[in-house]
């Protein structure tokens, strides 16, 4: 359950549970000066471990974070990343839209990121129907277009949308992006453009 975001929704309420937590709570408070600093702490912890490839414990830190602070918007990116990488899109964008709705600063490439999981939701859940699928796609969209009003021009989120329409077959749509980052001063990754050109060669740049 450590390693499953939110304790894979275990009741902490059982008496040992509940008595552990409250002691994590208070030590923590104790070496940090507050909940909230214990929590951030853990965040930036569990990022190292999920740089480091360790999922599981990345987990570990986000879920003790997430005790200390669950207003705490980065524990809920924190899950989305390991969810991605897990393969599990859809339970990782329920973290993203999480994340969204307690307001975490607009400037660090969230919306790039919530659109991309969006479009890998949307592309890999063949249990969507058409209409959810849809749905899924225009999120995704209007979340790359809420990140390009609040920060025009950034190479990362254009070449972020470009393998969003990627996965979900748009591919000439990739191509306009590709070069839209090209033109912020961006490269895409050769790997990328190698699969982007197998589905369509590459037209000429406006």
């Amino acid at each position: 359950m450590d390693e499953i975001p939110m304790y894979g929704g275990q009741d902490r309420s059982e008496p040992a549970l509940k008595a552990a937590d409250e002691k994590l709570i208070a030590d923590a408070t104790s070496s940090f000066g507050s909940p909230a600093r214990a929590a951030q702490a853990w965040v930036e912890q569990g990022f190292r471990f999920y740089q480091a490839d360790k999922l599981g414990m990345a987990t570990r830190r986000f879920n003790q974070a997430w005790l200390m602070n669950p207003e705490n918007a980065e524990v809920y990116t924190g899950f989305a990343a390991v969810l991605h990488d897990q393969g599990k899109y859809c339970d990782a964008m329920k973290m993203m839209e999480k994340a969204l709705s307690l307001k975490p600063p607009s400037f660090q490439g969230i919306y790039a990121d919530a659109g991309r999981i969006a479009a890998r939701c949307a592309a890999a859940d063949k249990t969507l129907s058409g209409p959810e699928r849809a749905a899924m796609i225009a999120r995704s969209d209007a979340l790359y277009r809420n990140g390009e009003a609040v920060e025009p021009n950034k190479a990362y989120l254009y070449n972020s949308w470009a393998t969003a329409y990627y996965w979900n077959g748009q591919y000439a749509d990739a191509w306009t992006m590709v070069f839209k980052a090209r033109r912020a001063g961006g490269n895409s990754s050769p790997q990328f453009l190698r699969m982007l050109g197998e589905k369509m060669p590459q037209p000429a740049q406006p």
